[in-house]
């Protein structure tokens, strides 16, 4: 734990996030975490729609009927629905790695409790809360959460474009 400590502190050094904010880091990650919401929820529609399907066509609600269907048979729509569970899957990975910098953002020593609260109750709540409320919730000044959220986004973009990917690209070269 140590080095990935004592690496992660240069990374961000290098990235000077408590000094100036690595503009393009910060955008990236904001516009990311933004979307985000809208990604998961897509991906549980599209995920749900399949397996309608599935049971509407098959009898079957398993997506392993696809499979099945498509390595033996030429049913095209099964094929169609087939590559809608792999994007859909592909999708699920992006969302298991933004998961995963979430995660480690929180382990940072510097504030990275505070950090993870904030962009959790922003952008990975199932409810979306009023300013006032979240403000409330989070027992901070409305300049106070803007400052540490802009501080947050970006430690964020450099855990995920910095570890968790690089991580995840390595381990898939690996396999």
């Amino acid at each position: 734990m140590g080095k990935t400590k004592n690496g992660l502190e240069r990374l961000m050094n290098s990235f000077k996030v408590y000094d100036e904010i690595d503009e393009k880091v910060y955008h990236d990650a904001h516009l990311l975490l933004n979307i985000y919401s809208d990604v998961l929820w897509g991906i549980k529609n599209s995920y749900t729609n399949i397996v309608c399907e599935c049971k509407e066509i098959y009898g079957n609600s398993s997506v392993a009927v696809l499979d099945v269907m498509t390595e033996f048979g030429s049913d095209l729509k099964a094929k169609l629905l087939h590559e809608q569970l792999e994007d859909a899957e592909a999708s699920k990975v992006i969302i298991d790695i933004i998961n995963s910098a979430l995660l480690r953002l929180k382990t940072y020593p510097k504030k990275g409790e505070a950090y993870h609260k904030i962009l959790n109750a922003t952008y990975f709540s199932d409810k979306k809360y009023e300013e006032q409320d979240l403000l409330d919730m989070l027992e901070l000044s409305r300049s106070t959460y803007f400052r540490q959220r802009k501080k947050a986004i970006s430690l964020f973009g450099v855990i995920l474009w910095g570890y968790v990917l690089p991580e995840f690209i390595s381990n898939m070269r690996l396999d």
